[in-house]
């Protein structure tokens, strides 16, 4: 659902300017001359999905371990959601996020396992919070990895 605002601008040399976004803030800028130039996709939103998926991994690997149970695939679903989020906000293209997902993923559990070790081995953390410092840590990487390959750059007219 997109909404459009009129403003007036400052600048002489785009004399209609409006704004659009939609639910997800993807800004986009077109200026009466038929020219269309894309705003990079603003840091702060992907501040808030990178960070809340951080959390939401955390959460629940925490109640997940606490249980008893292993949290691999919920952590896994969790992180294809994230890079989809991030991917489809920039209107990637679905065969590359589908492969980029993958390589996050594999890369993700490599991550994961070996952090979950270093952490238990040279900082002397139990095996239960290990894994969650390492999925909120492995989370933040994968997002923000994800966030520089996908992100737009402007279009020039």
């Amino acid at each position: 659902m997109l909404t459009t605002l009129k403003y007036k601008n400052k600048k002489k040399s785009h004399p209609g300017t409006y704004i659009q976004w939609n639910l997800i803030s993807l800004v986009h800028l077109e200026t009466s001359e038929n020219t269309y130039q894309t705003m990079r996709f603003p840091y702060r939103s992907a501040n808030l999905i990178v960070h809340g998926f951080a959390l939401a991994h955390a959460g629940i690997a925490a109640l997940i371990i606490n249980h008893g149970a292993d949290p691999g695939v919920y952590l896994t679903i969790l992180t294809i959601a994230m890079i989809v989020i991030l991917a489809r906000i920039n209107e990637y293209p679905l065969d590359v996020t589908a492969a980029l997902t993958l390589v996050c993923c594999l890369g993700g559990f490599f991550m994961g396992t070996k952090g979950a070790e270093w952490f238990t081995d040279y900082l002397g953390t139990s095996q239960s919070m290990a894994q969650i410092y390492t999925t909120m840590v492995v989370t933040e990487i994968l997002g923000w990895i994800t966030f520089f390959i996908v992100r737009r750059t402007q279009k020039k007219d």
